[in-house]
Formats: C-alpha cells, structure tokens, sequence
C-alpha cells in the first residue's frame, strides 16, 4: 500500500461505479475455494510524487501482482518497475506501536538512474517547464500501467482484483484508462475492518507481523502457507516494495479466509494490549507502520 498525502487527487475520469463487493461476499472472493476455477490478482501499486511540483503531479513507479490458481493451488509473480528519468518524492509514514503517526520521512529517487535516498528539499521547485514535462512523463507513466493490468487481468480468468487499501488503485485506474467491467475491486483492509468492527484500520506492517510473515530468500511464507518464488523477484520483497506488499496481501487473504479464528486471536489480543494507550487503539487503529511508497 502506498502513503500520499490527499490533498493533490490523481484525475478523475469517468465515475468508478460499483466496485466493491457486498460483506457477506468477500470472503469467498478474497480467497476463493479449492475447487473453484479462475485467478485472483493481488496487488500493490507504489506511488511518488514527482519532486518539485509542490505535490501537483503523481505517477506511478512500481506495481507488483500475485496471480494465484486456486485448481491447483499455484501462484505466479508479475510485477513492473515504471523507470522514466525523473525525480520523484518517496514518503514513509512513521507511526508507533499503537498506530499513532508520529512522523514523515521523505527522500528523492530517480527510477531511470537507479538512484535512491538522495536529499529531499521541501523548498525546491522544478525551474522553468518541469510541471510540464512533469506530467508529460506521468501520464506516461499510467499509460504503462494501463498495458500492465490488460496483461494480467481479464474478466473471464481473473474475476476479482484484492488490493490492501484500495483507493490510491481506484484513481490510478482511473487515470490509466483501465477499465474495471466485469472484475470485482476488493479492498482486504476495509474487510478486515468491517469484520472484527473497528472504527479505524489495521496497517499491512501490523497485520503481516501477526501471521507471522517473513521472506526468506527463496520463500515466502505465513503462519500456514508457504510458496517459493523466483530468483528474479527474491530482491523485491521488502515492504513497501510492490512486490513485497503484493505478497503480503496473498498471504494476509488466505489467512483471513482459511484460518480466521487463529488470526482473529492475534487481532483481538493487540487491540486489546494497545487499549487506552495515546494515539488511536482505542478506536481499532494499530500499527507500528511504515506505509509508504516504493523504495522506503
């Protein structure tokens, strides 16, 4: 999942209609049945805004997908890196265990070049035309991920799209010009949420540290699955990575449908811990996050 301030929306196209499914809908869609045919897409799309714009201009830089086959209980890993030669913000939330933000953390990445953690500047501003050129690149940028999810994704095979925390996706199709008709959006966190009541959310950070996430370098695995994954995608599974995020909400997903009571004791023992501490348990947010877009 990916951190943005909200305050600069990615453009609007045409009405999103009605893309979630109904409550008592998700968990066969979230992870379907064994015996059930079709593909479920899991994703994460990581975002930066492009350094210079005051926050004006968005594109994507990173996309990762877990397609996974429930006949034969088979994952495969897609993902995309959008490298255009151009610097553009990384921001990481910092909370505490509890979920309170207590910081920001920002640094510039060029994905063209290769470089990262280079010095954020909030004073800077992109001299002459480079609001322009700006959007010229992201627009690029979504064009590349619309040819993306058109590669991946198709009614018949993949009839359910699951994303932790859905509505940075939503614009992003949008502005992409991929169409939805005919797949279902999902958002397992606002699932998770209206399951167990909470008046706020859990983070991906929290939720992967209780199913025991980890990724070991030729495997990823939770508290009950296990699945291997390639060499070439071994060094894209940190967090906040999209890949590594895309992983995580697989992981989370199967968790959730097929062994809820154990994950539900974990949730209800850290809501019940962080109870009355400052920041936000209280009202079901717990954390210790780090959400952020890719390269943190």
């Amino acid at each position: 999942m990916a951190y943005v301030l909200p305050d600069k929306p990615l453009p609007e196209t045409e009405p999103p209609g009605n893309l979630f499914v109904a409550a008592e809908e998700i968990l066969s869609v979230v992870q379907p049945a064994a015996d059930e045919a079709g593909r479920r897409v899991y994703l994460d799309i990581e975002f930066g805004y492009v350094y210079g714009t005051c926050r004006a201009v968005m594109m994507p830089i990173e996309i990762g997908a877990v397609l996974y086959r429930p006949e034969d209980d088979s994952v495969r890993y897609v993902g995309e890196q959008f490298c255009y030669d151009i610097d553009v913000e990384i921001w990481k939330k910092v909370t505490d265990e509890c979920g309170k933000t207590v910081g920001v953390a920002t640094t510039v990445a060029n994905m063209g070049r290769g470089e990262y953690g280079m010095p954020y500047d909030h004073s800077y501003r992109s001299p002459g035309d480079g609001v322009y050129t700006a959007k010229a690149t992201a627009k690029k940028a979504f064009a590349d991920l619309r040819l993306f999810m058109e590669s991946v994704v198709s009614p018949v095979d993949a009839p359910a799209i699951v994303v932790f925390a859905a509505s940075m996706e939503k614009r992003a199709f949008r502005a992409a010009g991929f169409s939805l008709d005919g797949c279902m959006l999902v958002d397992l966190q606002r699932e998770i949420r209206r399951h167990f009541k909470m008046k706020q959310v859990l983070s991906l950070d929290r939720l992967a540290r209780l199913i025991d996430f980890s990724a070991d370098g030729s495997a990823v695995a939770s508290t009950h699955f296990r699945y291997p994954v390639p060499r070439e995608y071994r060094h894209l599974l940190a967090a906040h990575r999209g890949m590594g995020d895309a992983v995580r909400t697989f992981l989370l997903a199967r968790e959730f449908r097929e062994n809820l009571p154990h994950l539900e004791e974990r949730i209800r023992a850290l809501m019940k811990s962080c109870e009355g501490e400052e920041g936000g348990c209280r009202n079901g947010s717990a954390g210790n996050a780090t959400d952020g877009t890719a390269g943190t």
